[in-house]
């Protein structure tokens, strides 16, 4: 079944927030991988499209609409202190998508039973970081993808207040006395 595409107008059923020739584009020039075979790449990307409402929580604005099955479209988000329009998916969100669906092919679980994590032991190196849990202990099951992180940032209420248009950025030789 081809994917039901998200363009910004709450299309009834989306799940994916670009086509398959479009994502297959982004993750060539991003160094990323979607199955070969198009049925088992858009499952990824459905996926992918799914693990994103994780974030929500975290994200500038609110859904347009109550019907709609992502995180975007959205109304009252600055991108980088520029407004983004309420029927745009930013380029960033399609990119966090293909983040997600790389790593989920990668083995990323997004579909386990918690059953609590018992740490047992952990080692820092100079460069790696492992964990080791208790017999009968696993991971987290919604699993922290750092390219989802970095692409939604400019778009996270802590993206906000870090950019120059928030409270908490902004800080220049302009507005505090330097020449």
């Amino acid at each position: 079944m081809a994917l039901i595409v998200e363009d910004g107008t709450v299309v009834a059923g989306a799940d994916s927030f670009s086509s398959l020739i479009d994502a297959r584009a982004l993750a060539v020039n991003y160094g990323l991988t979607l199955p070969v075979d198009d049925t088992e790449a858009e499952v990824k990307l459905r996926q992918g499209y799914l693990n994103l409402l994780q974030r929500e929580r975290t994200l500038q604005g609110s859904r347009i609409s109550a019907v709609q099955t992502g995180i975007y479209p959205r109304s009252s988000v600055l991108n980088n202190c520029f407004p983004v329009d309420s029927d745009v998916i930013p380029n960033e969100v399609k990119l966090a998508q293909i983040y997600a669906s790389d790593a989920i092919n990668s083995g990323a679980e997004t579909n386990g039973v918690q059953t609590g994590e018992r740490l047992k032991s952990f080692n820092v190196a100079q460069t790696t970081y492992s964990e080791t849990y208790q017999d009968g202990s696993r991971q987290s099951t919604n699993p922290s993808i750092q390219g989802v992180y970095n692409s939604l940032y400019p778009l996270t209420k802590a993206g906000f207040q870090a950019s120059p248009c928030g409270a908490g950025g902004g800080l220049s030789r302009d507005n505090m006395g330097y020449l």
